[in-house]
């Protein structure tokens, strides 16, 4: 019914509404201070480029997945900051087919200039019409909102050209498409 462009727009759509109607841009005047409200839970959306080494293939195997983001984050109503993120983990048993309990660890950096790492130790994958969608739950282990529960939620278009790239000996080499991140003090 739908192609990988059509699902790739809807995925785009998705997140734009999602920022329209999710943040305002901040009043003028407004300052960015990384504990203005250290008990309000913070959202992030945005995009992310994910690379697979090895490639992932029809073979399991072990899996080194990094990840760059982008994000646009909103602590409280009309106040966002950008944040950027690199993200280091693996599957134990990756494939075309999913990524067997993948888990990793993110560095944000927000525009205002703290820092949270936060430590996934386990998530899930699943994968339809060639799409996969990673959930992860973690703590933040250091920096801005140490302690805080974590859930981060990546949807993934292969950028390998998915099924013939499962077939080649390199595999699928990377992906992209729309991350979410959800900080709860």
């Amino acid at each position: 019914m739908f192609g990988k462009r059509g699902i790739g727009v809807a995925f785009g759509s998705l997140a734009l509404l999602g920022t329209c109607l999710g943040w305002a841009a901040p009043a003028a005047g407004a300052h960015a201070h990384p504990h203005a409200h250290p008990h309000a839970p913070v959202t992030c959306q945005g995009q992310e480029n994910t690379t697979y080494s090895p490639g992932l293939t029809l073979t399991p195997q072990q899996v080194r997945i990094r990840g760059a983001a982008s994000y646009t984050c909103s602590d409280r109503p009309g106040h966002t900051v950008a944040a950027t993120s690199v993200s280091n983990g693996m599957s134990p048993s990756g494939t075309c087919l999913g990524l067997h309990t993948p888990s990793g660890h993110e560095v944000v950096r927000y525009g205002d200039g703290s820092v949270s790492e936060i430590d996934y130790p386990a998530g899930h994958a699943d994968r339809a019409l060639g799409f996969s969608t990673v959930r992860l739950k973690g703590t933040v282990v250091a920096g801005r909102d140490k302690g805080a529960d974590v859930e981060r939620y990546i949807d993934l278009a292969p950028g390998g050209g998915l099924p013939v790239g499962c077939l080649t000996p390199e595999g699928v080499q990377q992906a992209g498409g729309v991350v979410q991140l959800r900080i709860v003090p």
